[in-house]
């Protein structure tokens, strides 16, 4: 019995090794060939060599490839932790948006079943307290619910981790540098357009390292590009970074940038709120149809000096009186949903 537990203890490169020696020494007794005792011996002896010296190769390349894995995992959760400490949603915006009600909502729930309970087994002033506590229970519910339906497929608050880390605060707010100059197309399209990496590379040619995050997330932009640094030549293939979209609007809902942005001279802020004070950019607004879109065309006026309204006749409108955005189309349904 110990030997049959020896046996199948050894590796399954070992009994392949085991396997084929006893088929060629078969092979070679069958044939009666120039194999003799000796020369056989002899065989029996190099393949068990080489069997051998093929599984301790094997052992050590496994034993390598565990260390580069432990060595690598090691490396991304060093970085991972290095970000952690500058990849921050600011203070300022933690609290955007319905937040967690979970914990809320169950707690609210057990209250109100508990409450519910007690008003048929208590009698007196004990029931009336009990009747106020299921009132209570069932309002801040009913709260917690509307809260929670009004935010349903809209992200207030939403703020994913990039592939890259990119601090607006730095960029747009200590540095200066214009929203247009990296969303070009918000001027001219219905998209704002997200940067290529060579509007990138105007300032990151030279600019090499960071205050924050030194030469790591520039370095990602480079390996993204195909892009040495040392030699300042592009001699590598380059890959698309798969940027997450932080504002998203359903699909039925049609928004042009450039209407807004070039046509009604509004501030990127109005809608995505102080972007130059964010380190990771968080959905700022709510983006709801009546209480943000439709509120602001029946508040804001128009640009009166752009030629374009020459055509409309406001002879309706008593002299004075503040041309809205509603009272040239901007309050009907055909606006945005076609």
């Amino acid at each position: 019995m110990k030997k049959c537990k020896m046996i199948l203890k050894i590796s399954s490169i070992t009994k392949i090794g085991l396997i084929l020696l006893l088929l060629m020494g078969f092979t070679a007794f069958a044939q009666n060939t120039h194999y003799n005792k000796s020369s056989f011996v002899s065989l029996a002896f190099n393949v068990a060599s080489v069997q051998a010296q093929q599984v301790v190769s094997h052992a050590q390349t496994l034993q390598v490839a565990g260390k580069d894995a432990q060595k690598e995992t090691k490396k991304q959760v060093q970085n991972d932790d290095a970000r952690a400490n500058y990849d921050k949603i600011n203070d300022k915006f933690k609290d955007i948006g319905p937040g967690n009600n979970t914990v809320k909502f169950v707690v609210a729930l057990v209250v109100f079943l508990l409450a519910f309970w007690a008003v048929g087994k208590m009698k007196g002033k004990v029931k009336w307290v009990a009747v106020i506590a299921v009132l209570l229970a069932l309002g801040y519910i009913s709260k917690i619910t509307y809260t929670e339906a009004r935010a349903l497929g809209r992200q207030q608050g939403y703020a994913p981790v990039q592939p890259i880390w990119f601090s607006h605060k730095v960029h747009a707010g200590q540095n200066g540098i214009n929203c247009e100059y990296c969303h070009a197309d918000a001027r001219t399209s219905r998209h704002a357009g997200v940067p290529s990496l060579n509007v990138c590379m105007n300032c990151h040619s030279q600019v090499k390292e960071g205050k924050v995050s030194g030469t790591k997330e520039i370095a990602k932009i480079y390996k993204h590009l195909g892009y040495n640094p040392t030699t300042m030549q592009y001699d590598k293939p380059g890959k698309p970074i798969e940027w997450v979209k932080v504002h998203n609007l359903p699909d039925h809902v049609y928004f042009n940038h450039a209407q807004h942005v070039q046509a009604g001279k509004v501030a990127c802020q109005e809608c995505h709120g102080p972007v130059e004070e964010m380190d990771r950019v968080v959905e700022y607004k709510e983006l709801a149809m009546g209480d943000f879109c439709l509120k602001c065309h029946r508040e804001r006026g128009i640009d009166q000096s752009n030629p374009y309204y020459k055509h409309y006749d406001f002879k309706d409108m008593k002299k004075g009186d503040k041309i809205t955005v509603d009272k040239i189309g901007g309050a009907d349904c055909s606006s945005c949903h076609y």
